[in-house]
């Protein structure tokens, strides 16, 4: 099983910058939950994420998402977007401790006391999400890719995923709906995308490859 490989010697980013990165996004998980709430014509009170929103966002705003650019989304791409970003939340939300993504703190105006947790146990978490993200794309790639049942290397990897335990949507990701696994990656995918902006400055937020499961290692080199 090839996982990512965690960057050492890099210099992760300040309470700061992941505070103002954390008000955005919250800005974005909103936007997006409203468009798709407006498109069923369901009060966004239904919705399962209750994150509120965050009041005007006055830095990091090159991390907010266009309103032309979220209206031009097909239903599922705003269901997939919205899932994605909502990871992004919940990471950046879990770096602060005991910070619930459905109830945050105010990021805006941030005690000057406010810590994250050490890199070390961030590091940790990344790692358990690469994996999460591994296994869920095992999954996908079972249920619908032909070739995979003859393919002698997923089938040595079939046995390690199988032997990962991994919950979706309070289901074993092998007996979740596709639906639910789906969701759940793009979640997955958010989650690594944020973590490895916090705790490595060199990438740009959403940059290039930022969720590919595997680093290659130019992108290990240049990001």
């Amino acid at each position: 099983m090839e996982l990512p490989q965690t960057v050492s010697a890099v210099v992760p980013r300040s309470v700061t910058e992941i505070a103002d990165a954390a008000h955005a996004v919250q800005a974005n998980v909103v936007t997006l939950k409203t468009s798709m709430q407006r498109r069923l014509c369901r009060p966004a009170g239904e919705h399962d994420i209750k994150t509120p929103a965050p009041g005007p966002v006055r830095r990091a705003r090159d991390i907010l998402l266009a309103l032309d650019v979220v209206k031009a989304y097909s239903d599922a791409e705003l269901q997939i977007r919205l899932r994605q970003v909502w990871g992004e939340f919940c990471a950046l939300c879990w770096l602060f401790p005991h910070v619930d993504p459905q109830a945050p703190l105010n990021f805006d105006d941030l005690d000057p006391r406010q810590v994250v947790r050490c890199t070390g146990e961030a590091n940790r978490k990344m790692e358990t999400i690469q994996k999460g993200l591994w296994r869920l794309r095992h999954e996908q790639r079972l249920r619908h890719d032909p070739t995979a049942r003859t393919d002698a290397a997923f089938q040595q990897q079939h046995a390690w995923a199988t032997a990962m335990p991994l919950e979706v949507q309070g289901r074993d990701v092998s007996a979740a709906s596709d639906d639910a696994v789906l969701q759940t990656a793009c979640e997955y995918a958010g989650m690594l995308a944020a973590f490895r902006w916090a705790l490595d400055d060199r990438w740009d937020w959403e940059g290039s490859g930022i969720m590919d499961l595997t680093l290659t290692t130019a992108q290990l080199e240049t990001t």
